[in-house]
């Protein structure tokens, strides 16, 4: 069974139609609280989804294919055209445009707040070592057991530029988006277990996977949201993710 991104295209418009649907429900929440008088940042959460929901396929599959066409199929580390749309398609949908959105809306927007900040480094890095071991054990159970082939080919020069554009810049920026922003940033004011789910889901809604892979890409996802709440930033969860992928990265081109 393969669990696929929803995504619909409306001539140069392209929409995750799942993330579109979590962000109503993400309204309908703030709306709900808002008429029974309490505070709630739910309305930011919900305009960050919508604004992934609509920018992220607009970018990758129709305004960025001008300057960087993907071929289709698609050849990761073989297509460079790719790596370089893909990081560009993560650095607009996850960074730039969110955070824009948020100085727009008048957000608290800082450093700590998105965990930026490490204010025990050594906390960090133990709960980022252990963190980074489970991930990549789980990953290697996982590939074990389900495991499929995704690179049938590569050069050099594409396996380095997605090294560094994909598995080092891309990864970071998409951590600091699912976590840093729709969990670490909010984590304070509003019910840390539901934002763990909306960032969780959010972030799936993003990957085409079969059933078991799924499972431990949310079971993987989990584990970055424990890290970070320990920490209090997003580096832990950052190297978790960045280790998992070039461990992926590594096993495909051995």
């Amino acid at each position: 069974m393969s669990i696929g991104i929803w995504r619909v295209f409306f001539g140069p418009v392209g929409v995750n139609v799942g993330v579109i649907l979590l962000g109503l429900v993400v309204l309908i929440l703030a709306t709900q609280r808002r008429l029974v008088g309490r505070e709630t940042r739910f309305f930011e959460v919900s305009f960050l989804l919508f604004l992934v929901g609509f920018l992220y396929f607009t970018l990758h599959s129709r305004l960025l294919q001008a300057p960087f066409p993907v071929s289709v199929p698609e050849k990761p580390l073989v297509d460079n055209n790719l790596t370089f749309n893909y990081a560009s398609t993560s650095l607009l949908a996850f960074l730039a445009f969110p955070v824009g959105l948020l100085m727009a809306m008048r957000s608290k927007v800082s450093l700590k707040t998105l965990g930026l900040t490490d204010l025990d480094s050594r906390q960090t890095v133990s709960y980022a070592l252990l963190g980074a071991v489970f991930n990549v054990t789980l990953f290697l159970l996982a590939h074990t057991l389900f495991g499929f082939r995704w690179i049938s080919d590569y050069t050099l020069d594409g396996l380095l530029l997605w090294v560094l554009l994909v598995s080092l810049l891309s990864v970071f920026v998409q951590v600091f988006f699912f976590i840093g922003i729709l969990f670490k940033k909010y984590s304070d004011r509003e019910n840390a277990f539901l934002l763990a789910i909306i960032s969780i889901l959010a972030f799936q809604m993003f990957i085409s996977s079969s059933l078991p892979w799924t499972i431990a890409n949310m079971m993987a996802s989990t584990a970055k949201i424990v890290v970070t709440w320990k920490t209090r930033n997003i580096y832990g969860a950052a190297l978790m993710s960045i280790v998992t992928n070039l461990t992926d990265i590594s096993i495909q081109v051995l």
